[in-house]
């Protein structure tokens, strides 16, 4: 027997299934921006795969929508991925990112008061569309055509890292991404993910804030930006301090106006 988990895996899931007839699967979604995934149980936790749409796979899926600077045509990439239960109705495992860098952790957090629950992968905070359980098989559909907009918390992450690097005495030039802890300086890297761990109690790169950060940074990076926007963005010589705070101001203006 078939069973749809909406809106996320409850609690459960992992339980045998009832002998009623199942609730009605959630519509097809009319975008081509679609990540599905397939599971089996191997007793402890589930092992598949995921399909990632190009531009999902290219980190071109902003707040409001695909950017339309960006053109991608080529077939959905395949990759690993586990999900196993964890608190509450919380689901935790592991989705490979589109760099072997990138970290791997994919999280599945139940909405609360009617809000939608939330996919976060490597590749962004997405809505969770549909879920359904069959025998040890497990499948779902995420909705990737816009990232999922932000809340307080985002906008009290960009604050914490403007005070982080509030001076050229604590700001870094030399970022490359391995944040220590308790440094004397900060690159705008880690200042964001310092922020991101004392607000939110953990780091997750995909984290709104971080993705409105990023967005800035794609429209005024120009040339000083390459593989790792943040850090090359950060570490070129053309850069100032007055440019990181007018970029976190202007993330944070624009998380202001998409606030949920």
């Amino acid at each position: 027997m078939t069973k749809t988990l909406a809106p996320l895996l409850a609690a459960a899931l992992l339980a045998a299934c009832s002998t009623t007839a199942p609730p009605a699967a959630a519509p097809p979604l009319a975008t081509p921006h679609v990540v599905t995934c397939a599971f089996k149980s191997n007793g402890t936790q589930y092992e598949g795969s995921c399909q990632i749409p190009c531009m999902v796979n290219a980190l071109a899926i902003d707040i409001d929508g695909p950017n339309p600077k960006v053109s991608c045509n080529t077939p959905p990439r395949t990759v690993a991925a586990t999900l196993a239960k964890a608190s509450g109705d919380n689901w935790l495992g592991t989705m490979e990112g589109k760099f072997p860098e990138d970290p791997t952790r994919f999280e599945l957090t139940a909405g609360r008061g009617g809000a939608a629950s939330v996919a976060k992968l490597p590749y962004g905070w997405f809505k969770l569309h549909s879920a359904q359980q069959k025998g040890d098989a497990l499948v779902m559909t995420i909705a990737a055509d816009k990232q999922l907009p932000p809340n307080s918390d985002d906008i009290k992450i960009i604050q914490r890292a403007l005070q982080l690097v509030r001076d050229t005495n604590v700001w870094s030039k030399k970022d490359n991404r391995i944040c220590l802890p308790n440094p004397q300086q900060w690159s705008l890297f880690c200042a964001m993910t310092q922020a991101t761990e004392e607000i939110s109690g953990g780091v997750h790169y995909r984290q709104p804030a971080l993705q409105a950060v990023r967005e800035v940074v794609n429209d005024v990076g120009g040339t000083r930006v390459g593989k790792h926007r943040l850090m090359d963005y950060n570490n070129h010589p053309d850069t100032t301090l007055k440019d990181i705070h007018n970029l976190l101001a202007e993330a944070q203006t624009r998380l202001e106006k998409r606030f949920r």
